[in-house]
């Protein structure tokens, strides 16, 4: 039985922690027991957030299950384009064609035995977001191949702002000799 303390309003309380309910008790573990249960039969759900986690953690490439990547970069629709077609020709994919949206452009590739697309929609003028994805077939999508291709295109942007700023940096050289 619960030890009975004194309450300055005059009643008695059960000491903290220990109850003299039957059906609080009951209660308290069969709640343990239901999250004991949700716990366990989510385990293979967290294996496969914590992967996802790890995938989604490198160059800020966001990834969806169908295996499409995304990233948005802080550059126009055009440049974030022509350093998706210089990453393509990169990887060696051949651009089938270019094809105009409703938010964007659509590039359609192929390499190998898979169907590349990379959508780009501009939300702004100096804001692009990319979707890239790789299929072999209707129901196998290569998260791998989309995933690359994101970053190649990142990388290419980045050597494309390193060329324009040593080609600003020259011409300001240039000029200031000139006066």
């Amino acid at each position: 039985m619960a030890r009975k303390l004194p309450c300055p309003f005059g009643s008695q309380v059960p000491e903290r922690g220990m109850s003299s309910n039957p059906g609080q008790i009951l209660a308290s573990w069969a709640r343990s027991l239901a999250l004991a249960a949700i716990g366990a039969s989510l385990s293979g759900c967290g294996a496969l957030a914590i992967t996802a986690l790890g995938v989604g953690a490198s160059a800020g490439v966001s990834h969806t299950a169908s295996g499409t990547s995304y990233r948005t970069f802080t550059a126009s629709a055009a440049q974030v384009k022509a350093a998706s077609l210089a990453a393509l020709n990169k990887m060696g994919v051949t651009v089938e064609g270019i094809a105009k949206t409703d938010s964007g452009e659509l590039i359609k590739g192929n390499s190998a035995d898979r169907s590349i697309e990379i959508e780009l929609e501009a939300m702004s003028k100096s804001t692009t977001q990319m979707r890239a994805s790789a299929k072999r077939n209707l129901f196998v999508h290569d998260a791998a191949t989309a995933k690359e291709i994101v970053e190649q295109t990142e990388r290419a942007m980045v050597a494309a702002d390193k060329r324009a700023k040593a080609a600003a940096t020259s011409y300001l050289v240039r000029a200031s000799g000139s006066l």
